[in-house]
């Protein structure tokens, strides 16, 4: 099998749309998170956070093969000790608005964050990747990322 490799840089909504249906196998994004970095992404705010990317999805699954895969690097908002919703609610509507399957959740283990400064929750040393799919046969190669158990 041939692995080619293809990077597009720029805005999302203007390069999804000049893309050919069905022709990536691979989608893999950590777009601007809820009211964060607002000098450098102009921050989403956590209640407008699901309509400002459903298009972008859109575009996703139309741009995705039937066999490809689709990973979100997402991480909710917590303002006054309570995490957001949204991340949760950006699911839903995926599945619900456009058809995408929630098919695995892996998590990202940051050995390098911080020390927590808050006095009611650890700091978060982790980050989801949230995998969807079009249908339920999807490429997949276990065996790539397996790590042996123990010695036995």
């Amino acid at each position: 099998m041939e692995i080619t490799t293809e990077l597009y840089l720029g805005d999302c909504e203007q390069i999804l749309k000049a893309m050919p249906s069905d022709s990536i196998d691979l989608i893999f994004t950590s777009p601007p998170y809820a009211d964060q970095r607002k000098q450098t992404y102009g921050g989403i705010h956590p209640d407008k956070y699901v309509s400002w990317f459903l298009p972008i999805s859109e575009q996703l699954l139309r741009v995705l093969k039937p066999s490809g895969t689709f990973v979100l690097n997402i991480k909710e908002k917590v303002t006054n000790a309570e995490r957001s919703t949204y991340v949760m609610e950006l699911i839903l509507e995926m599945r619900r608005q456009q058809g995408w399957l929630w098919t695995e959740e892996f998590i990202w283990h940051k050995k390098n964050c911080y020390p927590g400064k808050w006095p009611n929750r650890f700091r978060d040393s982790w980050e989801r990747l949230i995998q969807f799919n079009k249908n339920k046969q999807f490429f997949m190669n276990q065996e790539a990322v397996m790590v042996p158990m123990g010695d036995w």
